[in-house]
């Protein structure tokens, strides 16, 4: 028999900026925000299993160059 329960819920708080991308990514797609979402993080989630901490390091660059362009 299949589990119809549905899966815990999570309350993400976006940046209004992200928040705003979000929705044009989703009205230009036809996936809905929910969905960008999860596939987002199932990605994070496996390339983390697969890279560990190492999947960070360009975030990290990616803040350095904004904040150095923001001086």
């Amino acid at each position: 028999m299949i589990n119809k329960e549905k899966p815990p819920r999570l309350t993400v708080y976006l940046p209004d900026p992200a928040k705003s991308e979000l929705e044009q990514m989703a009205n230009r797609t036809g996936l809905s925000q929910s969905q960008l979402v999860v596939m987002a993080t199932l990605g994070l989630l496996a390339s983390y299993k697969a890279n560990g901490n190492g999947i960070f390091t360009e975030l990290f660059k990616i803040d350095s160059k904004k904040e150095k362009d923001m001086l």
